[in-house]
């Protein structure tokens, strides 16, 4: 059993030191042995002892670099770690001349002893005291609150206090030899990993929370910064040892956060609309800031190039360095990949206990500096160097882009496999052609998918509505998805019911759908996994649990608020009845739904008819009746959904999505910020944003409602979907169609591209400008 850090303070010293003297396994070194054999607090007493007696001006770990440069066994410039036989030399010097904190309780660490300290003097030898020996340090700042050292045996609050006196009272000479003792530690607890005699993760979390931890170098790591050593110390360690270290990570310390702190490398714009606090004033955010700083640094001085001696010379850039994309794999011998893997351990935990919202986990210079068309080949690489392999730092953006490399690739590659079998076996064609009518959209559609290879369905898109010109270059297609969803979706079909409180569509109660209903089902789940796979923005409503269920997480009482509010009301009511009211509901373990207009039930336990609801089984009896509402009533349904959206989109980057960004990935936004989109929009054949029409045009569509702003996306670029990012994201062009006439406007919905006369005045444009939107279904060649 481990003992914890009181009762080891409170031990005779003699005792303490036969604790922690025991044998090592038999892997290790025999200078480790050795090492590990030697009483760490004695020996550590008797360096401090030394430099007690070389007089003021010189610290104990000054002393201690002198004798090992004595013993020949000269340190590296920048503070490096000694070797283990470094180590051991220099602890035998010292030890004939050690007494004088022998016997005492003076060998670790508390916020009274930092407060109490006279000189400098006496300072640097409690510290080389205490952080010479990781064991000594895990026992220092014990929580003395009972209740508080359950959960972490360190006072949090203590340890930053006195970092704070420490880093704010001290010399130059202090902050250095706190340095040098830092990186000793570390090295320490590389050498000698966690057993259940020496819980070093106190160790780890007092050296982590010196707020200058990401700034220490060390000559002996291979990044130069001590924090790669610290990120390599945490990741050996075993599971349940890591796992102890998330928990006090994210025990609460008392200490206000300042929001106006801090290193930009998280902005409220990544996070997703909806969230209820950004998390970074939470112990467990300022940690997981911690690492997100060093990445972005890191990141940032990787992109920093000098300028090309050609471009100097041309006095292009002779000031400034020139910003350069960058992929993991390039940075493969920097540290990003252990800070990481300590942010994916952060990020597990908190996917389980849900402390911050997961967007805290964003990193903003990842997704402005990531060079993705360099990094999303070598994801799919043995080696796995991408930074793809970290999704939890992707921003629902830069995750949609990867998806849409993968597409291009996919595309391009069966393109190049169809000319190769033309060769030999006839004329294929390089595209997934869909020739359909208006008037039997989805009959025609369904029964072309049905027909297609899966080789086929990775082609591109192509979509030709019979008896019209229009050539899709992509357009097209978007007005097709648009059309075709809504069709599916309708109740006429039958697949799905959308719920009059919500909105949102959820499956038909079905007992025995036919073979036919399910083919159907798969076939509409085809059908959104190829508009993913295409970039097309979808106008449908699936609640939260839908992208849960297809990302094989489960559904929980929370989604069925979204689904059906009224349900989830009335199911919540059952917590608060009493046992009489709930003996006067008389409700046993049955459900009554609509089957195709027959009233049918369904026993949610064995025996269900015959089970009572009580205040002893309520709960179960609403956990079961939500899983009958998202899994039993519709599994048939569902898993021909889920295979028919999986043959398209199983084996891509969606996988690795969260539910919420595989809604925004579908749907788009619903931030209809036309301000962005002014902002952001670029003009064509003579126009300019102060050309007067320009300027009558905006303030035409400012004071449009949302409705009207919806069919003008939707006339310009056949959607009326806000893509992921926002408005500012959207490729909007206004081109310039000749002077003053009684044309409309028209517009190049493949490439997003308004093309509007330059109307006199502001009233002729209004009335052209609304004609055209209502009338915006149709192509033509122009």
């Amino acid at each position: 059993m481990t003992d914890s850090p009181e009762s080891v303070r409170k031990r005779p010293r003699s005792e303490r030191q036969s604790r922690y003297s025991e044998a090592p396994s038999s892997s290790s070194s025999p200078s480790a042995h050795a090492m590990t054999t030697r009483s760490r607090s004695q020996s550590i007493a008797q360096l401090a002892t030394k430099a007690a007696k070389t007089g003021p001006g010189i610290s104990a770990g000054e002393q201690q670099r002198k004798s090992a440069e004595k013993a020949g066994k000269t340190r590296k410039s920048g503070g490096d770690k000694y070797s283990i036989s470094d180590k051991i030399s220099s602890i035998e010097d010292c030890e004939a001349t050690s007494n004088t904190l022998e016997g005492t309780d003076g060998d670790v660490l508390t916020l009274q002893a930092i407060e109490g300290f006279s000189s400098e003097d006496e300072m640097l030898a409690k510290l080389e005291l205490v952080f010479s020996d990781p064991c000594t340090l895990a026992r220092s700042f014990p929580q003395t609150d009972s209740s508080l050292a359950t959960t972490c045996p360190v006072d949090v609050s203590a340890v930053r206090k006195a970092y704070e006196i420490i880093l704010g009272r001290s010399s130059d000479r202090v902050l250095e030899e706190l340095r040098v003792l830092t990186v000793n530690a570390v090295s320490m607890l590389n050498w000698e990993p966690c057993d259940e005699h020496n819980n070093q993760m106190n160790a780890v979390l007092i050296l982590l929370m010196n707020p200058l931890i990401t700034e220490y170098t060390s000559a002996g790591s291979s990044s130069g910064y001590l924090f790669t050593d610290l990120c390599n110390a945490i990741i050996a360690q075993p599971s349940a040892q890591r796992t102890i270290l998330m928990r006090y990570l994210a025990v609460d310390d008392g200490v206000p956060f300042d929001s106006a702190n801090t290193d930009g490398s998280i902005s409220d714009a990544g996070l997703l609309p909806g969230s209820e606090s950004d998390g970074r004033n939470t112990p467990f955010g300022r940690h997981i800031g911690i690492f997100q700083s060093y990445i972005t640094r890191e990141m940032v001085k990787a992109t920093r190039r000098a300028p090309a001696p050609a471009a100097a010379a041309n006095g292009s850039a002779v000031a400034d360095q020139v910003l350069h994309k960058v992929s993991l794999h390039a940075l493969s011998s920097s540290s990003l990949p252990a800070v990481a893997q300590c942010l994916a351990l952060m990020n597990s935990y908190n996917n389980v206990h849900n402390i911050v919202p997961y967007a805290l986990f964003y990193n903003d210079a990842v997704n402005e500096y990531i060079d993705i068309k360099d990094d999303v080949p070598r994801f799919r690489m043995p080696d796995n160097v991408s930074f793809c392999s970290y999704p939890f730092l992707l921003s629902p953006n830069t995750k949609s882009e990867i998806i849409r490399i993968e597409s291009v690739i996919l595309m391009r590659t069966e393109l190049q496999d169809s000319f190769f079998r033309a060769m030999f076996s006839g004329v294929t064609c390089p595209y997934l052609v869909l020739e359909v009518r208006r008037d039997s959209l989805v009959r025609d559609t369904l029964y072309q998918l049905d027909l297609k290879l899966s080789q086929d369905l990775r082609k591109q898109l192509k979509v030709r509505f019979v008896g019209e010109e229009g050539v899709d270059e992509g357009g097209v297609q978007k007005e097709f998805f648009q059309l075709i969803v809504r069709d599916v979706f309708a109740a006429k079909y039958g697949i799905f019911k959308a719920n009059d409180e919500s909105q949102y569509h959820w499956f038909s109660h079905q007992s025995d759908p036919s073979k036919d209903a399910l083919e159907e089902i798969r076939l509409t789940g085809q059908l959104i996994g190829l508009a993913v796979y295409n970039a097309v923005i979808l106008d449908i409503h699936l609640p939260p649990a839908m992208y849960k269920k297809l990302l094989g997480m489960p559904t929980t009482r929370d989604d069925l608020r979204e689904v059906d509010p009224t349900l989830h009301h009335g199911l919540t009511q059952l917590l608060s009845m009493s046992a009489e009211e709930l003996e006067f509901l008389d409700r046993t373990f049955e459900v009554e739904y609509d089957n195709v207009g027959k009233l049918c039930t369904f026993e949610l336990i064995p025996n269900g008819s015959q089970t009572q609801l009580t205040v002893d089984n309520r709960e179960e009896f609403i956990d079961k009746y939500v899983d009958f509402v998202f899994n039993k009533s519709c599994d048939k349904q569902f898993q021909a959904f889920k295979s028919g959206f999986d043959r398209i989109c199983g084996a891509s980057y969606v996988r690795f999505m969260r539910p919420r960004e595989l809604e925004l990935l579908v749907c788009g936004c619903s931030d209809l910020d036309f301000s962005a989109l002014e902002g952001s929009t670029i003009y064509d054949g003579g126009y300019t944003k102060n050309t007067k029409v320009i300027q009558f045009f905006w303030e035409v569509v400012r004071g449009f409602t949302d409705e009207l702003k919806r069919k003008l996306l939707f006339f310009a670029t056949s959607s009326d979907r806000v893509p992921i990012g926002g408005l500012s994201k959207l490729h909007f062009v206004i081109a310039k169609n000749g002077g003053d006439s009684d044309r409309l406007p028209t517009s190049h919905t493949c490439f997003n591209v308004l093309l509007l006369p330059e109307y006199s005045n502001i009233d002729k444009l209004r009335e052209r400008l609304l004609t055209a939107i209502h009338n915006s279904e149709g192509f033509g060649m122009i």
